[in-house]
């Protein structure tokens, strides 16, 4: 047989010669554990024991492949670049242990992190085990790495046994050769990475503990971080793809070495430089890795809260005022407003608070320059309304002034002195809040079981009430208002235009939830007879019993095995969106004509909740930790102690009535009581004096008691009637 080129160029003497390394090769391997070469007999995967006549027939099957050049799917173990797998590691490392010979371990280790090639092709799965991941998560083969995670993991933690330096400055070294390397290559090409075989490299570097260490921060994590941020599109989807099926607690430990190195960088420089942009980068890809596992139906205690990816660094020390002005520019520079995964809601608030000062101002400057010319205007939104008279004088006023919407609320109840420095504004939305939600009202329905309300399908009032309510949620906002509201949370998934599905059903009415639940797992026997159902809604209305057709002649088609899951989708349209379509519909509108915009767009649905509602949590324990004192009162004073001792033993509802008499709102703010500006201040010794505040201020007057007794007495008369402002 003629010697081709190609193995000329391979350094092959001879075809016969060729032969005889694939013979050795299929029989007797070529020594390495767990060889991810097919055409090994130490691979898993491979041929497995083959005769002698069965291995040279394969022999020369190869050896003609490699003559024709095809080395890639003919190739020799020995030309092939190392690897590592876990029964490798694992070999090496209890040699080390055995021999007390720490050199064949580390050399190996250098060999395989210092090169790209090694590195990909380290730590593979069976392709057993690839095609079972792939079914698991309904997904094609072709799309899962092929990286054994746990695999991995367990290989970094075997190094890390023999808690030896020489072996862990071995590793570190040769992966921050290895990423001295790739720098380079992005440097001459910046589609340096151009498949996805060569992103499994950067998958199993970020599975390395080690890179928590501080330590390895500038050396290594910086270039990693750097070089995943800047991945070619198609492969950062690839790199994202395969994080969203990687064990929850892996991807909690890559997280967690962002935060950790974006938070230690922005402490430590003070400012926002291509290490904490590209650190930013890589944590919303982890971000995104995590949506796409809840998107596909992972259960959500298998996936990591969207609060893990909240940074304290970013909320507490960036200047957010001049990212919002950034990322307003639009000039293409980093904001934080553009990874807004990053950003508590307190923070977005803020956000949001500097976009309507902003809009304020606006309106507020031109209120001025239109008076110069057409006579004096009010640079506020001023609602003058008559308490019996709420709803139907804040209607008229606002739908009158809805330019106005924007500029800062005063609110001036008729036949009334006070001032609105912020108090009566809390009340006036305590007030029209109660009286819209009233059942009696007709707007609303109320569960009593899960006390919250639900659109009346049935409602005979207009579109403009509804969209009232939307426009006072805006306004509410724009003032910094929390209201009571006990929606559903489909109701603010809906506001922020997200589709709703069977889970959001059962949340808004878990029996009509279950049910249909029920009816999608039957398997028992035939669903037409056992449920007698067809493809219609019956409801009550008024006393009167009325049915909907779901889909057309819904009344005669019965649902069956078939057709169920038709008639779940159907249903659950019905019930979240066309039954209700005329009132949400006015009611997202009215509150999107104020705050639609980029800026309500930074907002999850949970954080549009706790923007409008507050938080649900009223810690008491951390306002008194936060409570100013004046006059003569301090936190040791007998009284103070006295007071703190009685709010605490409250009721909740008598605490929510106390925090409505302190501060004009029984909400509290985004981050909690611990976030609220609180002053008690000394208001005579008289005891029989009344406890009062400045709503305004969150401002507690409390006469100086003596005794428990009378202070509680006192305090539950001052707080039984909280409506009405009055000048103190």
């Amino acid at each position: 047989m003629d010697e081709p080129s190609a193995m000329d160029v391979e350094g092959y003497r001879s075809a016969s010669d060729l032969v005889k390394r694939y013979f050795r090769q299929l029989t007797q391997g070529c020594g390495r554990r767990g060889c991810p070469n097919r055409n090994c007999f130490n691979c898993v995967d491979g041929p497995g024991k083959l005769d002698p006549a069965a291995a040279a027939v394969r022999s020369l099957e190869l050896a003609g492949q490699a003559q024709k050049g095809f080395f890639s799917t003919a190739p020799l173990c020995e030309d092939e670049p190392p690897f590592l797998n876990l029964e490798v590691v694992q070999e090496l490392v209890a040699d080390a242990l055995r021999d007390g010979d720490l050199k064949p371990l580390m050399k190996e280790v250098a060999a395989v992190f210092s090169n790209s090639d090694a590195l990909n092709r380290s730590f593979l799965q069976r392709d057993t085990e690839r095609q079972a991941l792939a079914e698991r998560h309904g997904m094609p083969v072709e799309a899962v790495s092929g990286v054994d995670t746990d695999a991995v993991v367990q290989g970094y933690t075997e190094l890390l046994k023999l808690q030896s330096n020489e072996v862990l400055a071995a590793l570190m070294n040769a992966t921050e050769s290895l990423l001295c390397k790739l720098q380079v290559a992005q440097q001459s090409q910046p589609s340096f990475v151009s498949s996805d075989h060569s992103v499994r490299q950067f998958f199993i570097l970020m599975c390395n503990q080690l890179l928590l260490e501080p330590q390895y921060h500038k050396q290594v994590l910086l270039p990693l971080l750097s070089l995943i941020a800047a991945l070619p599109p198609s492969c950062s989807d690839t790199l994202i793809r395969w994080l969203s099926i990687m064990p929850t607690q892996q991807l909690q430990q890559m997280v967690s070495i962002c935060q950790q190195f974006i938070t230690v960088r922005l402490y430590h420089t003070q400012r926002v430089d291509d290490a904490v942009i590209a650190g930013t980068r890589v944590l919303g890809q982890l971000y995104s890795a995590n949506e796409t596992a809840i998107a596909a139906g992972r259960r959500l205690d298998q996936s990591l809260p969207f609060q893990a990816f909240y940074n304290d660094a970013v909320n507490q020390e960036v200047n957010l005022k001049d990212d919002y002005r950034r990322w307003k520019a639009g000039r293409g520079e980093f904001s934080f407003c553009d990874h807004a995964f990053v950003l508590e809601p307190a923070s977005k608030s803020r956000v949001l608070m500097y976009d309507a000062t902003a809009q304020m101002t606006h309106e507020f400057e031109g209120a001025i320059l239109r008076s110069l010319f057409v006579g004096a205007t009010s640079p506020y939104l001023v609602v003058k309304i008559r308490r019996s008279h709420l709803i139907s004088d804040t209607m008229l006023q606002m739908s009158l002034r809805k330019d106005d919407l924007k500029k800062p609320l005063k609110v001036q109840f008729s036949g009334e002195d006070g001032i609105d420095e912020g108090g009566v504004q809390k009340e006036f939305f305590q007030l029209i809040i109660a009286q819209i939600f009233d059942v009696s009202f007709g707007m609303f329905v109320h569960d009593d079981d899960l006390r919250q309300f639900w659109f009346n399908r049935s409602s005979l009032e207009n579109e403009r009430e509804f969209e009232l309510i939307g426009i006072l949620l805006g306004v509410a906002i724009y003032n910094g208002v929390n209201l009571d509201l006990r929606f559903p949370h489909v109701v603010y998934k809906k506001l922020m235009g997200q589709d709703v599905d069977l889970s959001d059903l059962k949340t808004a009415f878990p029996a009509i939830g279950t049910n249909l639940q029920q009816l999608l797992d039957y398997d028992e026997g035939n669903i037409e007879s056992t449920f007698g159902l067809c493809m219609q809604v019956s409801y009550e209305d008024f006393g009167e019993a009325k049915t909907f057709d779901l889909v057309p002649d819904g009344g005669s088609i019965a649902v069956t095995e078939a057709n169920r899951e038709e008639y779940v989708r159907v249903y659950v349209k019905y019930l979240l969106d066309d039954s209700i379509s005329r009132q949400f519909n006015a009611f997202q509108r009215g509150f999107h004509s104020v705050c639609g915009g980029d800026c309500l767009q930074l907002f999850r649905w949970e954080e549009l909740e706790l923007l409008i509602c507050g938080s649900p949590v009223l810690d008491f324990e951390a306002l008194e930790r936060v409570a100013q004192y004046d006059d003569g009162y301090s936190r040791d004073h007998p009284t103070i102690q006295l007071l703190w001792e009685v709010i605490h033993s409250l009721p909740l509802e008598m605490k929510k009535k106390f925090l409505f008499f302190s501060t004009g709102s029984d909400r509290c703010p985004i981050k909690g009581l611990g976030n609220l500006n609180f002053v008690i201040s000394r208001n005579g010794a008289d005891e029989d004096r009344l406890p009062s505040a400045h709503t305004c201020f969150n401002h507690l007057l409390l006469p100086e008691y003596k005794g428990k007794e009378r202070l509680l007495t006192q305090l539950l008369k001052a707080i039984k009637d909280t409506e009405g402002f009055h000048i103190i």
